[in-house]
């Protein structure tokens, strides 16, 4: 699953980032991503490791982009420079929208005073007027296309009715994440990775008033209710809203581990922002976890809501899914419960499910396959 931060010059987009990854990355300007896969602390995991003592443990991962800022200038360089950062960011699966609400002296701020609202607001005309432009740009090449009679015209014909009905929306201000389409539309611009088709995280970058008495009440405090009202109404699927220190952050992340937990405490932090950041993803993308244990492995997979046994095996090996025959399932709770594998299946708990089978948040599946 890849994670791309977004935010405009200024709002501390890679400080977030160090608040979250596992290396710290240099702060400051920057031409490339800086990229890295974060492990998500599953207390689960834990527990299955000490039961089954692995030779091997390993936590799903989180791949997570600090790309460079969005340009903020309108001169053409700054256009097409947002052109070809747009067009690299289509390839994440999800995002998070870092809006500044903290003060730097000295910064040459377009805007003195933050004001995540309005950062938000620019942050998503930016994304779907760039995803209107992509349709616009097609539609145009498909109408010459049948205009000239080309032999994909009925292919084109079909294409150009899907996008159609995307572009009306983008240009009313609409979203596309609830825009039903069938199988067949939605291969038809799978391709265009629009953004206002996939799942986004709001998240608000700025001092606690409760750990910081004299933290600027205009900057923004990072209670949960600092974003109550962001993104409502709005064309894109913001489906989670976090806030957090990410100077106070990224300095916890600095320190050797054994040092951190008296800081949390002292700052009243009660889980790192790390995995506050990895719960609020998972959360707002709809993603679960499920299991494989073993003497030789113990490992945790990530599936999206709603996705199949089948799915599920082609996460492990796609040798898996492609001689899928059955898999056996069991919950993480059947199997504490029980103590064992042994006395999950003696008390009845494994089933053999279907290629059809939905998964489930923390259960244990083994695949049988024909390959």
């Amino acid at each position: 699953m890849r994670i791309a931060f977004l935010g405009l010059p200024g709002s501390g987009k890679t400080t977030v980032f160090n608040a979250v990854a596992e290396t710290p990355v240099e702060i400051g300007f920057h031409a490339e991503p800086h990229v890295q896969v974060v492990k998500v602390h599953d207390p689960r995991l834990d527990r299955l490791r000490d039961m089954f003592q692995p030779k091997k443990f390993t936590p799903a991962g989180l791949e997570l982009w600090d790309p460079p800022g969005l340009p903020a200038g309108a001169d053409e360089r700054d256009k097409e420079r947002r052109i070809r950062l747009l067009a690299t960011l289509r390839e994440a699966d999800a995002y998070v929208l870092v809006l500044r609400g903290f003060r730097t002296e000295g910064y040459a701020y377009e805007r003195e005073a933050p004001d995540p609202a309005a950062d938000l607001a620019r942050l998503v005309e930016e994304l779907v007027t760039a995803d209107f432009v992509v349709a616009d740009g097609r539609m145009t090449r498909l109408r010459e296309n049948l205009a000239r009679g080309v032999r994909t015209k009925d292919e084109d014909r079909l294409e150009l009715a899907v996008l159609e009905k995307c572009a009306q929306r983008l240009e009313k201000g609409h979203g596309l994440a609830d825009l039903e389409l069938d199988e067949a539309d939605e291969k038809r611009i799978r391709g265009f990775q629009f953004f206002a088709r996939k799942p986004f995280l709001v998240l608000v970058n700025g001092p606690d008033p409760v750990a910081d008495p004299v933290a600027d009440p205009v900057a923004g405090p990072v209670a949960d209710d600092v974003t109550e009202g962001l993104g409502d109404g709005l064309p894109l699927a913001l489906r989670g809203r976090l806030a957090l220190d990410a100077q106070l952050e990224a300095e916890v992340a600095a320190m050797e581990p054994e040092e951190r937990p008296a800081f949390l405490e002292e700052f009243g932090i009660e889980e790192p922002a790390a995995e506050r950041f990895a719960h609020a993803v998972y959360r707002s993308v709809g993603l679960i976890s499920f299991f494989t244990v073993g003497e030789d492995e113990v490992r945790a997979w990530t599936l999206k809501e709603g996705q199949t046994a089948v799915a599920a095996a082609g996460k492990v090996h796609t040798d898996l899914a492609r001689g899928f025959v059955r898999a056996e399932v069991y919950a993480y709770d059947e199997l504490v419960e029980a103590g064992g594998e042994k006395e999950v299946k003696a008390r009845g708990f494994m089933r053999l499910e279907a290629k059809g089978y939905v998964v489930k948040d923390g259960e244990i599946v083994h695949i049988r396959s024909a390959t």
